[in-house]
């Protein structure tokens, strides 16, 4: 017997940065939650300019870093020694692990997430490795007024080409305006939305507009339906339950304190590698 997902909580999104160049909208980490399955960190942003964020070199290390991008393009550059350029619908996955430094530069203006996982305990001090997808390559599944790109995971036996360390759901979903679509999800994971664009029908007549998350009950399938007026674009966004301690410091997210001293250490000495001379 199926079982309706329904949504159990909406946080609101913080707005960190909104001065008519740039949006940006953080999900997570948030006052009164931490984490969504294994993600850790959300950020949603828009901006006209090439102003980017992390447009300097800078280390990540106990996480794998989720790029997508919806409109733009951007240039990456790593200290692992890898190049890439990413446009509309591209995705991007980085194995921080023990650590590394990356750079992006926007080619303009520019609409995506950046997506954070804590790697579990075990993981933590993984090898750093890279990996991007073309827009061609991520399976899209299309049903009457909906279009749901998978990324990461599964869906009606579709699954993303994006490999994650810990089970993870992300998807892109589109609906027209007042089109509705159900989808049967593993009644496992920790699984909530969040709101790119338009409008989504919540329950009690409630609409869900950009930057809202919410937070669904447990469950093996899911409803979704776009306000009458306007459609909704949402991420899927989901997995196995975050191990071990979330400790933050800066791009750092480690599990224990000892762990975090020693990725301040290994950037400050060069051991995450070096990028135009950074660390110094």
């Amino acid at each position: 017997m199926l079982m309706q997902r329904t949504i159990e909580t909406i946080f609101p999104a913080q707005r960190v940065i909104d001065d008519g160049d740039m949006l940006l909208w953080r999900a997570l980490p948030l006052n009164g939650r931490a984490s969504l399955g294994p993600f850790v960190f959300i950020d949603h942003y828009r901006h006209r300019s090439r102003r980017g964020i992390g447009d300097s070199p800078h280390p990540h290390a106990g996480i794998e870093v989720i790029s997508y991008l919806l409109e733009g393009g951007v240039a990456h550059r790593d200290s692992l020694g890898f190049k890439d350029q990413l446009g509309p619908g591209d995705a991007q996955w980085i194995r921080a692990g023990r650590g590394m430094l990356h750079a992006e530069q926007p080619s303009g203006g520019r609409h995506g997430l950046q997506l954070w996982t804590s790697l579990p305990p075990e993981h933590k001090l993984d090898e750093p490795a890279y990996a991007s997808f073309r827009a061609a390559d991520i399976p899209e599944i299309e049903h009457a007024g909906a279009r749901i790109r998978v990324i990461a995971g599964s869906l009606e036996g579709v699954v993303g080409p994006m490999k994650t360390t810990s089970p993870t759901v992300f998807a892109h979903i589109r609906l027209d305006p007042g089109a509705s679509v159900t989808l049967p999800v593993d009644a496992a994971p920790e699984l909530g939305l969040y709101v790119l664009d338009g409008s989504l029908a919540g329950e009690n007549g409630a609409a869900l507009g950009p930057g809202a998350l919410a937070v669904l009950t447990s469950g093996s399938q899911i409803s979704l339906r776009a306000a009458p007026d306007q459609g909704a674009d949402v991420a899927l966004l989901g997995g196995t339950p975050v191990e071990g301690a979330i400790l933050f410091a800066g791009p750092f997210v480690m599990d224990t304190p000892e762990r975090l001293a020693q990725a301040k250490r290994d950037f400050a000495s060069g051991a995450m590698g070096r990028l135009e001379g950074v660390p110094f």
